[in-house]
């Protein structure tokens, strides 16, 4: 039998001693290969990039300053920051309230001091009245953990070109008798407070939301009067600046949602709102490219239950430092 041309070379590259030039050996290019690992090594260092972009962001909330971020952020005055404390101690609205909190609420308002104690009264309002989303909060809690174990949470290591924060939520579990809406939300807001307190001053974030399993079932489960005032405190109480919101995976069900939310959602958050079914991702790649993604989406970090493992790390980093 004839031996095969490059099996016969390999031997006698192994009888003179296995070196490699002395075969002239063609490896193939992989394009999608190379930008993976540009996605997960940006050093190309051959380190866990991504272990050290999430210990970055917890190592950013221990050593966070106001001087720090006073001097990176000159639409934010130290005046501003000492009268909207004081506001908030007189008026015993969060009388306890920590800087780099402060410092969020004044940079989503863009240095409007009374624009900040508006999103300030709702965002205690909200919280202080909706106990099931926000008390008990802790990430080791029995509830929050049973939630994970029902969607996906994920904090993306990459940000886009404009430096935007992208965060994921997507059903991990597709059986809605399992799904608890008021705990879903208790991690969802767990895990936006988390990043902000790590980033405190980012310039924007992006939500993505995958509809992939979604059915009717799960809207049921939110009832009425829970989804007015996470909607609500989504839109005028969270102290960050929500650039976009992304919806994946969507289906004729998604008019049957909007139809259900429309009540509750103002033209301004409508209007930051994108849509894209499982034929469309290349439009999603012109706002978040591919590098920012996990490969769910076609993109070129790992998959979401992947990138689940460094949120959690991260969350549990972070736990003491969250706001409750």
């Amino acid at each position: 039998m004839q031996e095969d041309g490059a099996a016969r070379a390999a031997g006698d590259a192994a009888a003179m001693g296995g070196s490699r030039d002395a075969v002239d050996v063609q490896e193939v290019d992989d394009p999608e290969q190379d930008q993976f690992e540009d996605a997960v090594d940006t050093s190309g260092s051959g380190t866990d990039a991504i272990g050290c972009a999430f210990r970055d962001m917890a190592e950013a909330a221990r050593s966070w300053t106001l001087d720090g971020a006073l001097r990176d952020n000159a639409e934010i005055e130290r005046s501003q920051v000492n009268a909207l404390r004081s506001w908030c101690q007189e008026s015993e609205i969060l009388p306890d309230i920590a800087e780099p909190l402060l410092v969020a609420f004044l940079h989503c308002s863009r240095g409007d001091l009374e624009q900040a104690k508006a999103v300030v009264r709702v965002y205690e309002s909200v919280r202080s009245k909706t106990p099931e989303v926000f008390a008990d909060r802790s990430f080791h809690s029995e509830e929050v953990q049973r939630a994970k174990g029902v969607g996906y949470f994920c904090v993306l290591p990459n940000k886009t070109p404009e430096g935007y924060r992208v965060i994921v939520q997507a059903l991990r579990d597709p059986d809605p008798t399992v799904f608890v809406y008021s705990s879903s939300s208790k991690a969802q807001f767990l895990t936006m407070d988390a990043v902000v307190r790590a980033e405190p001053t980012a310039p924007g974030y992006v939500c993505v939301f995958d509809m992939n399993a979604v059915q009717m079932s799960h809207m049921w489960a939110w009832g009425i009067r829970l989804p007015r005032k996470v909607f609500r405190y989504l839109q005028e109480g969270l102290p960050l600046r929500m650039q976009r919101i992304h919806f994946l995976n969507t289906t004729p069900l998604m008019d049957r949602v909007m139809r259900m939310l429309r009540p509750f959602i103002r033209k301004e958050l409508q209007s930051i709102f994108q849509f894209h079914t499982a034929d469309d991702m290349e439009n999603l790649y012109k706002m978040i490219p591919q590098d920012c993604l996990p490969e769910n989406y076609g993109g070129f970090l790992p998959p979401l239950e992947k990138l689940q493992d460094y949120t959690d790390k991260f969350l549990a980093e972070m736990n003491n430092m969250i706001p409750t």
